[in-house]
């Protein structure tokens, strides 16, 4: 090999590992520019799981029309009672204070994200603790211990984030071919 052209491929190296170390630098600081976004207080403002949405629409739905068209003889048979009205009505009251309950979990939870990587999750009625860091597919990972101790890790994605808004992907794996999808939405809370 020539001087002229082991010249010409040590050139090539040294400019395919400036290329290469400015793609990990790049990478690195896109990581570390996410998890200066993630620092601070977060509140959820949205919740979307289409699931769970139509879970309660179903159940408004058939609440709404239980015992409608039955005789007396049939709802007692069915639902042990004739007065099918004070029945809808009792359990309509239990459906919306669990709704209600919902709802103010899905827009009054708060999510601290501190520089230590640890973590504060803030739920009505409860608090629960952990650690954070993003790893190296971009994805927020998540170990949250609860009031009992019992430790879980969870793995998120990071959908969108902004200065001032984020939204998170949780996936929840139910059965081997079936999952439970949250779309949530965080709008930064200032202290």
């Amino acid at each position: 090999m020539g001087k002229a052209q082991a010249y010409n491929i040590s050139r090539l190296s040294v400019r395919f590992g400036l290329l290469l170390l400015l793609f990990t630098a790049t990478l690195f600081s896109c990581r570390d520019n996410e998890t200066r976004k993630m620092l601070g207080k977060w509140r959820s403002v949205r919740v979307v799981n289409h699931d769970r949405d139509h879970f309660f629409s179903r159940s408004r739905l058939f609440l709404d029309t239980m015992g409608k068209g039955n005789t007396d003889a049939v709802n007692r048979a069915i639902y042990g009672v004739v007065n099918m009205d004070s029945l809808r009505r009792e359990l309509r009251i239990q459906f919306d204070s669990a709704y209600a309950a919902q709802m103010s979990i899905d827009t009054q939870s708060e999510i601290i994200f501190n520089a230590d990587s640890t973590v504060i999750f803030n739920f009505p009625g409860k608090t629960e603790k952990g650690t954070w860091f993003i790893d190296k597919d971009g994805m927020l990972d998540l170990l949250e211990t609860n009031e009992l101790g019992h430790t879980e890790h969870i793995r998120i994605q990071i959908a969108s984030i902004d200065k001032n808004e984020m939204t998170l992907t949780f996936v929840k794996q139910i059965e081997e071919d079936l999952a439970d999808t949250s779309f949530v939405t965080f709008r930064r809370k200032e202290n």
